[in-house]
């Protein structure tokens, strides 16, 4: 199959997916939930969907789409001045290269909607609205054009945000030691990727002294894929599109004076010419280009006979209007579909053991287990999440050194954070919880790291039933083996 036919396969099978889009949405809207065979059919569609768009993936790939400048333009017989030429001033060939990887993207996008699909399906957590406003047919770019304005520069502050940077995992330590050497000390600079670096130094350099030593952490990105965090941030900005823009509308009716609901409607109504990316919240953005310089000119004089403008400049009540509206319309914008994806996520760490969320595919790529700063943004009403998934997570650590068993300690970090009312809310049952407490509650050592994080440990210590300090002594120690 040539990389034309390949090409046009391609996009018959995604138009048809973007149908699909509408289908599930159908089912969903309508019913709010889907009954069994439904959902083992949507299953096993969306499978078959997915073997099908890898299958295409892999031949384009072999057929150098994902790099289709290469052999592009070569004639036989020609050197590589012709090909130079060509590659410049023939057309043809721009489109051939825009078709390769246009029609390459929109399938990667496709096979990141329908694992994020089976994801949220599959998960009990998950997020079924979500799967009604992915772009199955890859038309990604599509619908970012039909955006308005407000929902675009939201949609940047999101990528923003799942770029967001932690710590990371230890990648290297970096140390300077005082050796000996010919019975002289010397001072010697070591970078090692063995985080026994005590064992390193007896076995490489006897009884070093180290004078100083330098950790070194990758910087882990909370959402590596590109297309994931593009298709989250986009999907989740339609799924609240409507909720957005009543919130919107809401508050700027108690804001704003009815005087000034006028003064920009009027505005707005002059304005509604421009295009797009020339108008944006009440701001011109005047080009240099003639045409722009005198359009602006009549507008002006527009806004002038209408009372809007005085010496070229918009009134006070319309400038204050203008910018209360920009500043609620970007602030609802932003928190709303921030508040829905703090809630899945919080909750998707929560409930899920590190092998669960290795094995997920709600959030494809996401690191399995972020630090602080990666989720510095998470907000949850009424819920402390970051103290409580940093807590989860050191259990992740510890607990498994202990035998302890790592489902529902979710529950536990609630506990020590909150009380039992935010546990309950959460739907864990208070004698699961209290299993997990009472093996944790004998471990001194693990009382101590709490302890050191600023816990309350008598929520801990009530459910100690061992008192024996051989008995402590040999958990303790099992911690350490």
């Amino acid at each position: 199959m040539d990389s034309s036919e390949l090409i046009r396969r391609c996009n018959e099978f995604l138009d048809e997916l973007s149908k699909f889009k509408e289908d599930i949405s159908s089912k969903f809207l309508k019913h709010s939930y889907l009954d069994s065979t439904t959902y083992k059919e949507l299953i096993i569609k969306l499978n078959k969907n997915l073997e099908i768009l890898e299958d295409l993936k892999e031949k384009m790939e072999l057929q150098g789409f994902d790099t289709p400048f290469i052999g592009v333009g070569k004639l036989k017989g020609s050197d590589e001045s012709d090909i130079y030429e060509i590659k410049n001033y023939t057309s043809y060939l721009r489109r051939i290269v825009d078709e390769k990887k246009g029609a390459l993207e929109r399938v990667k996008y496709a096979i990141t909607s329908h694992k994020i699909a089976l994801g949220h399906l599959q998960e009990p957590m998950g997020n079924k609205k979500i799967i009604c406003f992915l772009p199955y047919g890859g038309s990604q770019k599509e619908l970012l054009l039909n955006m308005p304005p407000l929902f675009i520069n939201t949609y940047k502050k999101l990528l923003n945000l799942f770029e967001s940077e932690g710590r990371g995992v230890l990648s290297s330590i970096t140390m300077t030691l005082i050796v000996m050497k010919n019975g002289k000390r010397k001072f010697k600079r070591v970078k090692i990727e063995d985080e026994d670096y005590e064992g390193y130094i007896r076995k490489n350099y006897g009884d070093a002294l180290i004078t100083s030593l330098k950790k070194n952490y990758s910087k882990n990105k909370l959402l590596n894929d590109s297309y994931v965090k593009k298709t989250l941030a986009l999907s989740y900005l339609m799924a609240y599109k409507n909720e957005i823009e009543e919130e919107i509308e809401k508050k700027l009716k108690k804001q704003l004076s009815p005087y000034q609901r006028e003064l920009i409607n009027k505005y707005k109504n002059i304005m509604v010419d421009f295009e797009v990316n020339e108008v944006e919240y009440g701001i011109i953005d005047v080009r240099t280009l003639d045409e722009l310089k005198i359009k602006k000119l009549k507008i002006k004089e527009k806004m002038e006979k209408l009372g809007l403008y005085k010496h070229g400049r918009p009134i006070e009540e319309l400038n204050t209007g203008l910018n209360l509206e920009k500043t609620i319309s970007e602030d609802i914008c932003f928190k709303i579909p921030i508040k829905y994806f703090s809630q899945d996520l919080f909750k998707y760490y929560l409930y899920n053991t590190p092998d669960e969320r290795a094995r997920s595919n709600m959030f494809p790529s996401i690191l399995i287990t972020p630090s602080r700063t990666n989720l510095k943004w998470i907000n949850i009403e009424g819920i402390n999440a970051l103290d409580v998934l940093d807590l989860k997570f050191l259990l992740e650590r510890e607990l498994p050194k202990y035998d302890i068993p790592l489902k529902n300690i979710g529950g536990a970090a609630l506990y020590l954070i909150h009380d039992w009312n935010v546990v309950q809310q959460f739907k864990y049952k208070k004698v699961d919880i209290e299993e997990i407490l009472k093996s944790m509650a004998p471990i001194d050592s693990l009382k101590s790291i709490l302890k050191n994080k600023g816990l309350n440990i008598e929520k801990l210590e009530k459910y100690n039933k061992i008192k024996k300090e051989r008995t402590k002594k040999f958990l303790d120690a099992l911690g350490k083996l």
